[in-house]
């Protein structure tokens, strides 16, 4: 793996830290960080995020992805070099960053700048989403073992789903995402209302055994989708080993097309067209395969899965003033 591409060190003048004039202790830290996510905001203001933690006494190595793939390739190879790895980006150099984590032995702690378009995950766990806001809050902040889930080997840090609208993430446009923000997911979802697919399939959830058609499955550890919040997420629980599961069937009419909407918007409360569970253990079984994501990346094309969620096996440092 090529060598890092960036290194930067602040030191901070002595004259600033009068309690430490005998000793300047110095922490590493590995910032990997995504130039173009979002709006390209986090490029702008490294100078600042950089000089912040260098006066909480770090030393700090910087790291711009260029590729998928370039953040968990790093991280992998470099973490346990550091005592911190800070993330900076979308949800994409996240779940990177937990497919990296779950393949090293004993690994530093883990910290998210988000800085993305819709930002899931930093939603779910109530980090600030302004930038330096966010570096603040991890230097104040405290560690906590949450839940991670696997589909098929690859790790996802707040959801896995199949069907409707859920490859948008990832086929919308960076350009597009970078100008419109949220937006641009709205306008390519209209492009697929025209195109509702189904999915034959048999789903075990925990034992339960359903049938049918599925316009949309959700399995998630996470109160925002997408960017947009859902009825059905708002009691989910980071760390109690139980995923929110959410099955969609296929309208058979334009009334029942409505219906789902409504429940998608959360206009409508109920109906038999939506089923709801919380589960450990979700295997699924189609008929023909179809493509599932995670975390917003697309995570290969199934017929067979199973998806577990593994119980607070991600230690990250979060905001203390998250619920507990």
């Amino acid at each position: 793996m090529r060598s890092l591409r960036v290194f930067c060190i602040i030191k901070v003048n002595i004259e600033d830290c009068p309690k430490r004039q005998e000793i300047f202790v110095i922490k590493r830290m590995l910032l990997v960080i995504n130039p173009k996510s979002g709006r390209g905001e986090i490029a702008r203001k490294l100078y600042k995020v950089i000089e912040l933690f260098s006066r909480a006494e770090y030393e700090v190595t910087v790291y711009p992805t260029t590729a998928a793939g370039d953040a968990y390739a790093c991280i992998r190879e470099r973490a346990c070099n550091f005592d911190l790895v800070v993330c900076a980006g979308g949800d994409g150099i996240m779940n990177e960053a937990v497919n990296a984590y779950m393949c090293v032995e004993n690994p530093p702690q883990l910290a998210y700048i988000p800085c993305g378009t819709t930002n899931d995950f930093a939603i779910t766990l109530k980090i600030p989403r302004k930038i330096m806001e966010s570096a603040r809050s991890i230097l104040n902040g405290q560690p906590r073992r949450i839940d991670t889930g696997v589909l098929g080997g690859k790790y996802f840090s707040y959801v896995a789903a199949f069907g409707l609208f859920t490859n948008i993430p990832y086929t919308t446009d960076q350009n597009a995402k970078n100008i419109l923000g949220r937006i641009a997911y709205f306008l390519e979802g209209m492009k697929h209302l025209n195109n509702i697919s189904s999915v034959d399939c048999v789903v075990n959830i925990d034992g339960e055994i359903i049938r049918g058609n599925f316009m949309l499955g959700i399995i998630a550890n996470s109160t925002s989708i997408g960017g947009f919040r859902f009825n059905v997420e708002k009691n989910a629980i980071i760390d109690d080993g139980l995923f929110e599961v959410v099955f969609v069937r296929s309208p058979k009419n334009i009334l029942e097309l409505q219906e789902i909407i409504g429940l998608l918007l959360g206009t409508q409360a109920n109906s038999h067209l939506y089923i709801q569970r919380t589960a450990k253990k979700v295997e699924f079984s189609s008929v023909q395969p179809c493509d599932w994501t995670v975390d917003g990346e697309f995570g290969g094309r199934h017929k067979d899965i199973v998806i577990e969620n593994l119980h607070q096996t991600l230690n990250i440092i979060l905001p203390p003033a998250l619920d507990q």
